[in-house]
């Protein structure tokens, strides 16, 4: 039987969607899904072609999405204004700075959350772990005391709610967003004067080649930005990983005698399942796709957890395999793409809009796997509390996970 939008949009596919996405795949590659107004696109090669080719596929839609909110963000812009903006903050966000910079920080947070969890016993590891890790670890990126960390938890969680522009919730992100902008910008102000080893002044003295940097409201959009994108998604990313983990015992059986192998799960949990489930592209002209028009205007929904599971290009797509051959299992690349019979996962997209903290977001999930797997010889989901892993708009993650630990 046919696809129907409507089977997009039903429990049974929010909680399993990869036989609708295989059947999408080898049927219908373009779909035009009328509950959302959307044409999805399902195959690899086509999700990386959107991707790359941002002069036609606009990133516009979240304007919509975060511009009320927050302010404008680079994750809105396609052409100059986004590369210079990604120019200023990218140096402080990967590489050499990370490592030696805020690695020390990710560990320090891991240890504190861990210290306080029992030996033996029940642990809400999402509560306890995954929840406050991202934010504690950007609270300290950005120079902030720990005090902070119940502020910061606030102000996330009003803008997240936000921004699905429903009332009340919009206004009062917004307004939560416009109070944190003023503390931020007081922060700015103290480090102009005193200059400090932290986020707030590398982002504050950044500058392009022409000497251009962030307005001081850009930075406060941009720090909004990354404790939305980089707090939930990535306290997502680890309560998922170590679902699947939990789930493959003979991966975690094998991380544990080798440590060197947490970097290919994380890979391979990427390109298997991950989080992030769909991004939307507006058209800036008419195009074609597989026979069929799409006029300027119209909005192409690239669903990148079908494209990671696409059978054409990764063999038994839905097996979790530490020693794949058909994917890089290193660090991510922001051109991606596939090449030689080996291809990159888009689990943090590809080209312009390439996640700019996929680096630390693989730093805060290796990390907290090494300290768990060092502090626990046990660790199994809790009986009784068997987690769900379900499409929420445009993530998948769980809504639960005990863990029984010793």
């Amino acid at each position: 039987m046919a696809i129907q939008s409507e089977d997009l949009h039903e429990e049974k596919f929010f909680i399993d969607p990869f036989p609708v996405w295989e059947q999408l795949r080898n049927e219908s590659p373009l779909f035009y899904d009328a509950v959302d107004n959307r044409w999805l696109l399902t195959r690899y090669d086509d999700v990386t072609e959107v991707f790359r080719n941002h002069e036609v596929y606009s990133a516009r839609p979240y304007e919509r999405i975060f511009t009320d909110v927050i302010g404008p963000t680079m994750v809105q812009m396609d052409g100059k204004d986004h590369d210079i903006r990604r120019s200023i903050v990218a140096p402080v966000m990967v590489g050499k700075k990370l490592e030696h910079d805020y690695q020390p920080m990710i560990n320090d947070v891991v240890v504190e959350l861990l210290a306080v969890l029992p030996q033996s016993g029940q642990v809400d590891a999402i509560k306890a772990i995954t929840s406050p890790l991202p934010l504690k670890i950007i609270a300290r990126m950005l120079g902030m005391e720990s005090s902070y960390d119940e502020y910061l938890h606030e102000v996330a969680n009003l803008v997240i709610n936000a921004l699905a522009g429903v009332e009340p919730a919009k206004s009062l992100g917004k307004a939560k967003h416009e109070e944190f902008a003023g503390r931020i910008d007081d922060l700015i102000s103290q480090r102009i004067v005193s200059p400090s080893d932290d986020l707030i002044t590398e982002i504050t003295q950044s500058r392009t080649k022409e000497g251009q940097g962030l307005s001081r409201t850009e930075i406060a959009s941009f720090i909004s930005l990354l404790m939305v994108a980089g707090g939930e998604t990535s306290d997502r990313a680890i309560a998922n990983f170590w679902y699947v983990l939990l789930k493959n015992p003979h991966v975690l059986e094998a991380i544990r005698k080798d440590r060197s192998l947490i970097e290919p799960a994380i890979s391979e949990f990427m390109r298997r399942d991950g989080v992030v489930v769909y991004e939307d592209r507006e058209l800036n002209e008419d195009v074609e796709w597989y026979g069929t028009r799409i006029a300027k205007g119209e909005i192409v929904r690239v669903a990148m957890m079908s494209a990671n599971n696409d059978e054409s290009v990764f063999k038994n797509p839905r097996t979790f395999d530490l020693y794949r051959t058909d994917l890089n299992l290193g660090f991510e690349k922001r051109p991606g793409g596939r090449k030689d019979g080996v291809a990159h996962h888009v689990g943090f997209g590809l080209g312009k809009h390439f996640c700019i903290g996929y680096h630390l977001a693989r730093a805060e999930m290796s990390t907290a796997t090494n300290y768990l797997l060092d502090r626990y010889e046990n660790i199994a989901i809790s009986k009784g509390h068997e987690p769900t892993l379900t499409v929420q708009w445009f993530h998948r993650f769980l809504d639960k996970l005990v863990l029984d630990v010793s």
